[in-house]
């Protein structure tokens, strides 16, 4: 694979930018925003832990995270510690999972049939298969479904052969999922639309890719990030629904960067999808850490609120970051097999990582969003 190849230079790279802390000083007014000498400096000032960063030119004391008094969760140094990974640590983390995968070899690997309608340009459509088997081989190591995944690829031009593969095979495809808002059939489309799993297992693609499609980087991401459903959909079957808001389209995201990295860089994906959120919620960048905590609630638990802003995308690829960064990826795994045997996410959360949810929360994720916005 091609990302194999630069793998160990990247890595390389990003051990290179590693900061090395700086010991941390107390009782020293601080206002934010004010001035300060030593990068990366701490101090500790009216229960608050501040960080001496870069602004433009200028080194200032940034707007402190509050200190909290755990009973019995870790201690604010850990809180500090957490917050204050560097930006390069998701993308280290990212490339670590695709070569430790990768030097795997899964004893079965998921199978995936691709149905080409008589008039699919059958070279660009190869391109969606390999696409698409290419994280699943890898993601075979974790899981293989027992049923295959179909997919059926056409062109804009060939509903009627669409739907009546449809038919023939049973699927629950929604025959107005053609043309709805989220595939609009024109000669350069590169759409997809996929079923619920079915009882037996089984679930189905659609595929448009027009007359006059050609590929490009961000239609890439778009197959990685879509195979990662298909690990996915076969795992948790029904169960699905029972993961969190944020869960299913944050680690699409979060695993379909690392593997499409090599046709369009992780961080540049990343960063497109940041700057949507910065934009939707300018306001999230002069959040407090208390604030960040009841809005990240509020994405955990509002179903309609987290669908409807696309949050499980940007937020939850940055709570999907904060969780790889401290836990080997098979252990995010073990947490979807234990939702998928019928626990619920909370309590599934207590028995694979050892700590509560709600905790993990406020001491992890809120503070990690909070640096990265």
């Amino acid at each position: 694979m091609h990302i194999k190849g630069n793998l160990s230079k990247i890595l390389l790279i990003a051990l290179s930018l590693t900061l090395i802390p700086v010991m941390a000083s107390s009782a020293q007014k601080v206002n934010p925003g004010s001035t300060c000498k030593i990068y990366k400096q701490k101090t500790t000032y009216l229960d608050k832990s501040y960080t001496c960063i870069r602004s433009g030119k200028k080194l200032v004391w940034n707007k402190g995270v509050a200190i909290i008094t755990p009973t019995p969760t870790p201690t604010p140094t850990s809180t500090n510690q957490q917050s204050e990974i560097p930006v390069g640590k998701w993308q280290e983390t990212q490339f670590a999972i695709v070569k430790a995968l990768s030097l795997l070899k899964p004893s079965e690997i998921q199978k995936l049939d691709f149905i080409y309608s008589p008039n699919t340009n059958r070279t660009e459509a190869d391109k969606l298969q390999a696409a698409y088997q290419e994280p699943i081989t890898l993601l075979s190591n974790l899981y293989v479904n027992p049923k295959t995944v179909t997919f059926l690829v056409m062109n804009e031009n060939e509903h009627d052969w669409w739907w009546s593969q449809v038919k023939s095979l049973s699927s629950t495809m929604e025959d107005n999922w053609w043309g709805g808002i989220h595939c609009q059939p024109n000669p350069s489309s590169h759409c997809g639309y996929g079923t619920s799993p079915n009882p037996d297992g089984t679930f189905h693609f659609g595929q448009i890719l027009g007359s006059q499609f050609v590929w490009n980087q961000r239609d890439y991401t778009i197959a990685y990030h879509e195979s990662i459903h298909v690990y996915q959909l076969g795992l948790m079957g029904n169960r699905m629904g029972a993961l969190p808001n944020w869960f299913a389209e944050g680690q699409a995201q979060y695993l379909g960067y690392a593997f499409s990295h090599k046709y369009w860089s992780s961080s540049a994906q990343r960063n497109d999808t940041l700057r949507g959120l910065r934009s939707s919620f300018p306001d999230l960048s002069k959040f407090t850490n208390s604030e960040w905590l009841d809005w990240i609630k509020k994405v955990d638990s509002n179903s309609e609120f987290t669908f409807n802003n696309s949050l499980g995308y940007s937020i939850g690829e940055l709570i999907l970051e904060s969780l790889y960064n401290a836990n080997d990826y098979q252990k995010i795994h073990s947490w979807m097999v234990s939702i998928k045997d019928g626990n619920n996410y909370k309590d599934a959360f207590q028995k694979v990582f050892s700590q509560d949810y709600d905790d993990w929360l406020q001491i992890v994720a809120a503070p990690y969003l909070d640096s990265q916005i």
